[in-house]
């Protein structure tokens, strides 16, 4: 199963029908479409690398890559999924649900990162941080790393209103390892904006 992962720089009219249209040009079968304004996900039948080049005619867009995977997409509705959510903290307290969601975040970034390798620690955190904005679990903004330091800035986490717990995790999961060393991470918001910062425990 192969998914073809673009970035939505600006949206337009038209932007999702021109993607289609230069795919089905080349011969290639769509067989499903995730995403939303900020970044798309395409189910393609085949891992064709001059796809991503034949796309850069395209404007407002950004092939990111092709993210091969056997596993299919599951899709929630995010609505339910946080009432059921608030229904469990009801019978069994805070706490112990915002560590629960945190280490399913972190767990499932690991099983994520270490089932399906992409490259280099910044290429991977960023496409996982992308696939996420695909699935609507947040809207990611931008990334800077320094040598002990990196900072995520991002939007609409799907569990604001539970303390944005498993986002915290699955981004400190991305981190831990993609890096495959240990960082400490703290998240603020600052107006409308999320800032997740991790710091490496070697430079603490």
């Amino acid at each position: 199963m192969h998914w073809l992962l673009i970035k939505v720089v600006r949206d337009r009219p038209g932007i999702l029908n021109e993607i289609t249209a230069s795919l089905l040009k080349q011969g290639i079968n769509i067989r499903n479409i995730i995403g939303n304004s900020y970044a798309l996900m395409l189910n393609i039948e085949d891992n064709i690398n001059e796809i991503t080049h034949d796309l850069s005619t395209i404007i407002d867009i950004e092939a990111l890559g092709i993210i091969n995977t056997s596993a299919p997409p599951l899709a929630l509705s995010q609505r339910q999924l946080l009432t059921a959510f608030k229904a469990v903290l009801q019978q069994i307290g805070a706490k112990e649900v915002e560590r629960i969601l945190y280490r399913l975040g972190y767990e499932y970034a690991k099983s994520v990162v270490t089932e399906i390798p992409i490259g280099d620690p910044i290429t991977t955190i960023k496409t996982y941080l992308y696939t996420a904005t695909a699935y609507n679990r947040l809207i990611f903004k931008n990334l800077e790393a320094t040598r002990n330091e990196i900072k995520i800035e991002f939007t609409n986490p799907f569990d604001e209103e539970l303390s944005t717990t498993f986002t915290e995790g699955y981004i400190h999961g991305l981190i831990n390892t993609a890096y495959s060393k240990l960082y400490t991470i703290t998240i603020n918001k600052h107006n409308n904006t999320y800032i997740a910062t991790a710091k490496s425990l070697q430079y603490i």
